[in-house]
């Protein structure tokens, strides 16, 4: 078995009768699958009553996928909960903010908080890794399932009542020290006891002070981390050195409340499900934003590597679906997700359900059992990339440029999204526009195919770039400014965001004037600004000759947001032009010589016109080499394991394309080694 490259495919045997079982499991081998994940959802058959666990059904399977030389990775199965726990403790269940319960049948229903939920895990997942973590068979293990997904990342039950009082008396100490953190003077709201303090439940006109919702999102995010970490713990203790830990995080990465970076600390690896199309979705989603998560869950885990847990291979959805992709788009995804830094990929599924909530959730093959097209085009492709995917998987990917987020500026923007142009909801549980900005700030390393990291505000190390973007960086802590400071001025080169510098960690507004803590570097002082929603404002580029006369043509706009700029000593790139606007003529966008380095400041979110004509000058300026080869192009330099350059070359596009005198099919791959 490849030690670099893991090929598996998540199987469900629980679903169908015994007499499939080898010919799935031959048929698995005979294409050259490596491992399956199996028994996430499996509680009830592990443990069918109070303290009897049963491992008999899964012993089975095991030998079975050992004696076709197939591996498994184990999913602790506590994403959902037998019905003999609700009946013994219905306060299990969980209470979403909109204080709707959750009943039994749904996925992720229980609170995490709940003493005999949590009792009945600990116990459950003792018993799986005492059983089974001397299993040479097993290779990995997943821990619950996409945990915090659909709207479970918060929950406001009476056991969360109790766990949110005692994390706030740990935090604040005492309740004044809270109301002056807080500004629980505004609109009277001050408290004399922790225990007086609400929980954020959807309120029907105004909502609930923002610091109570950061709180609230840094309280919710650390259960779902000790719930995790306390498997991870069990499981340790018990597990062969050969088999690694993981988890499966779910797109979009920042559009609830949990820190992943937190999550798989004591991991072995990030793991991720991904699916750049969903349900009721008319098209897939932009190559670049796949690109932005995949790059952002390779940067959760020191290990520079990721594990693809669940990897599109047919249509899904689980009441309504919606574009088709092409089969050779679909492995095209399985690429690119390897590209970007993927050891491992699991397919999911290995066959249709026949019943029940995920009929809709299509797999390599249909319920049928009939070999499908696109389990020609995944087989093929496995078995012909394989030897050369394999050279580089596992190594560290080497980049130049970072994007930069701040983990609890995502939450504020998630209860505050500041403009209708943040504002994006796919699903009532979902706020993805500040995922959406990251992705075009990310967007022009991918077009220009520049190697792009993404990192967080806490482990960002800056001397490993050149470039750094820092989009809507709020909440804004003095001594990364220092650090930032001090970088610039030895070299480096920063791309700002407009709010950047609004607010303290407290979220208190700043006493500075805009910029605040970043007026200096950038050079320049925000009088006023504007929230643009849906619409733009017309920009015209000062930056060179060819860009002036290039914007008198071509529109150019800024998008979301409008800061209007007053510059001290930076240079001005780019100005409003647009008569509907009183601040026509302002500076836009601006660039500040700090030091030896430079500060662009973007007072606006550039169109995707804007982005390519201004970024082929900031990354030129940074020392780069911004390489444009054809939208939809994507260009990915890695390193296979003997120190050999290698290109992944992906054509994100339904029409052939020549490139380095090669002819790339439609939604095809090319890898070139050693050139």
């Amino acid at each position: 078995m490849s030690q670099t490259l893991l090929w598996g495919v998540d199987w469900y045997p629980e679903q169908w009768e015994k007499t499939l079982w080898e010919s799935d499991v031959q048929r698995m081998a005979a294409q050259g699958f490596h491992a399956v994940r199996i028994m996430e959802f499996a509680w009830p058959i592990l443990e069918p009553k109070l303290g009897t666990y049963d491992f008999t059904f899964f012993d089975e399977v095991l030998e079975l996928l050992e004696r076709y030389n197939l591996r498994a990775v184990l999913g602790t199965p506590t994403a959902i909960m037998p019905a003999w726990l609700v009946d013994q403790d219905p306060t299990v269940l969980a209470v979403h903010p909109s204080r709707l319960s959750r009943d039994f049948g749904c996925r992720r229903m229980g609170c995490m908080n709940a003493p005999s939920y949590q009792e009945a895990a600990r116990r459950l997942v003792q018993a799986i890794a005492d059983h089974y973590g001397n299993k040479q068979v097993v290779i990995g293990w997943q821990i619950d399932n996409e945990i915090g997904h659909e709207g479970s990342d918060h929950c406001v039950c009476d056991h969360c009542r109790a766990a949110w009082h005692r994390w706030l008396a740990e935090r604040y100490t005492t309740i004044e020290n809270l109301n002056e953190k807080w500004g629980t003077i505004f609109w009277g709201s001050t408290y004399s006891r922790f225990d007086q303090i609400p929980l954020p439940r959807q309120q029907v006109a105004t909502s609930h002070n923002p610091a109570l919702l950061l709180d609230y999102d840094r309280f919710s995010s650390d259960t779902a981390v000790l719930w995790a970490e306390t498997q991870v713990r069990i499981i340790r203790e018990k597990a062969l050195p050969h088999q690694f830990i993981t988890t499966n995080l779910y797109p979009a990465p920042l559009s609830q409340c949990i820190d992943m970076e937190d999550m798989v600390r004591t991991m072995d690896a990030a793991g991720w499900d991904n699916y750049p199309v969903w349900g009721n979705q008319d098209e897939s989603l932009p190559y670049f934003f796949t690109s932005y998560v995949l790059s952002y869950v390779r940067g959760l885990h020191p290990s520079g590597t990721f594990k693809v847990m669940e990897e599109f291979s047919g249509i899904q959805g689980h009441t309504q679906l919606g574009h088709l992709p092409p089969p050779e788009q679909v492995v095209l995804w399985t690429n690119q997700a390897i590209a970007r830094g993927a050891n491992a990929i699991f397919y999911f599924r290995w066959r249709t359900a026949p019943f029940a909530q995920e009929q809709l959730c299509y797999g390599i093959r249909d319920t049928d059992n009939v070999e499908t097209e696109r389990e020609r085009h995944i087989i093929k492709n496995m078995q012909t990339l394989s030897p050369v995917l394999e050279t580089f998987a596992s190594e560290p990917i080497s980049a130049r440029v970072c994007l930069v987020y701040d983990r609890d500026s995502s939450r504020l923007i998630r209860e505050q999204p500041l403009s209708l142009g943040m504002e994006m909801r796919p699903a009532p549980y979902m706020q993805v526009g500040y995922d959406a900005e990251l992705a075009r700030w990310f967007a022009p390393y991918v077009i220009y195919n520049v190697t792009g990291d993404i990192k967080s505000t806490r482990s960002v190390t800056l001397e490993n770039y050149k470039l750094i973007s820092l989009p809507l960086y709020e909440l804004t802590d003095e001594a990364f400014v220092i650090r930032l400071t001090n970088w610039v001025a030895q070299g480096g080169h920063l791309v700002l965001g407009w709010r950047s510098g609004s607010r303290n960690r407290d979220n208190w507004n700043t006493d500075r004037v805009l910029p605040g803590l970043f007026r200096e570097l950038a050079g320049v002082q925000v009088s006023s600004f504007e929230a643009l929603g849906k619409g733009s404002v017309r920009l015209s580029l000062k930056d060179s000759l060819i860009h002036r006369l290039i914007s008198t043509f071509i529109p150019c706009k800024g998008e979301v947001w409008a800061d209007i700029i007053e510059t001290d000593t930076a240079q001005v790139i780019a100005r409003y032009h647009d008569k509907r606007k009183h601040y026509s003529g302002k500076p836009a966008i601006t660039c500040n010589k700090f030091g030896a380095g430079s500060v662009w400041y973007l007072g606006t979110s550039p169109d995707a016109t804007t982005t390519f004509f201004l970024y082929k000058t900031i990354l030129k300026q940074a020392g780069l080499e911004p390489r444009f080869l054809g939208l939809g192009i994507e260009e990915i330099k890695r390193t296979s394991h003997d120190g050999n350059n290698v290109r992944v070359l992906l054509n994100h596009t339904p029409k052939k394309k020549r490139i380095y005198g090669r002819i790339i099919p439609p939604w095809g791959t090319i890898v070139i080694e050693g050139e």
